[in-house]
């Protein structure tokens, strides 16, 4: 991608509002462009209206996620930069929710979004919103780590003693609630979490 390119993207993806940010954008830029700009920290605001711009254009479009998801998660567990995480954590909500009827994810995809999960859970520099989004995350993959639901509530309680924002505790408690009725939905072999 040329840097005169660039510049044109990143006046149109900084410029552009929710509303614009729909399938035609691809007529302009290749979602796997889309999704590299997304990565790029050595431009922290392209990188983070980058992964704006994903997130609304594949939780639009979400047949889009059948040709992308692989990517994704690679660029989820390469990603640093909180801004764009936000965004990132919503597709990866997504994919591992019971909203996503097309795509089975593999053990090791699950593991990986699992791992990277629990290290920006942890990260003491998580803003609330991605935070929170990682435990609707890790609740989404309960079913397939035993322990896992366990894991999660005392990593909620634990959030909650130590920074009770009003975000956090209204996703926390829910959260917490919904964990005392977790049931293995599916019937894939269930992993031991440690």
């Amino acid at each position: 991608m040329t840097a005169n390119k660039i510049e044109n993207l990143k006046e149109a993806l900084i410029s552009f509002g929710a509303s614009d940010l729909n399938e035609n954008i691809l007529n302009d830029i290749s979602l796997t462009e889309l999704m590299e700009l997304s990565v790029d920290e050595s431009k922290p605001r392209l990188c983070f209206r980058s992964a704006w711009a994903l997130e609304h254009i594949l939780l639009k479009n979400t047949n889009l996620f059948r040709s992308s998801y692989n990517a994704l998660i690679s660029n989820y567990v390469i990603l640093n930069n909180w801004s764009s995480l936000r965004s990132y954590t919503k597709l990866i909500m997504w994919l591992v929710s019971n909203k996503n009827l097309d795509i089975q994810l593999t053990e090791i995809e699950r593991e990986n979004i699992l791992e990277k999960t629990f290290q920006i859970i942890e990260n003491s520099g998580c803003p609330v919103a991605v935070k929170v989004n990682g435990f609707d995350i890790l609740y989404d993959l309960c079913p397939y780590f035993e322990g896992l639901s366990q894991e999660l509530k005392v990593l909620i309680e634990l959030n909650l003693e130590k920074e009770n924002t009003p975000a956090l505790k209204s996703r926390g408690v829910r959260i917490l609630s919904k964990l005392t009725r977790v049931r293995f939905k599916h019937t894939v072999p269930v992993q031991q979490y440690s």
